[in-house]
């Protein structure tokens, strides 16, 4: 019986510490602590990056298209060597 005393002092002092805790924090800060403020990077200019996209296609496509060319024109051989032959 007394260990249950005890223990009920203890929780019920914990709990009024906590409380107190809790009190202060949100007294003391102004702001909700759980929500967190969120800090932008910037606004995101959703245009700018699909011309840019679009521009880096562009780019790739021209250099497909040059070897392409390249392979087509008969100045590139390409050998495939067996490795499997070698060993």
């Amino acid at each position: 019986m007394r260990a249950l005393r005890y223990l009920n002092v203890v929780l019920t002092a914990l709990t009024v510490l906590l409380a107190l805790q809790l009190w202060t924090t949100w007294s003391a800060s102004g702001i909700d602590p759980i929500a967190t403020p969120a800090f932008a990077q910037g606004i995101p200019d959703e245009g700018a990056q699909r011309n840019q996209m679009i521009d880096e296609l562009k780019l790739l496509n021209r250099k497909v298209e040059e070897l392409k060319d390249l392979l087509s024109s008969g100045k590139v051989h390409v050998t495939v060597d067996n490795a499997a032959a070698k060993e």
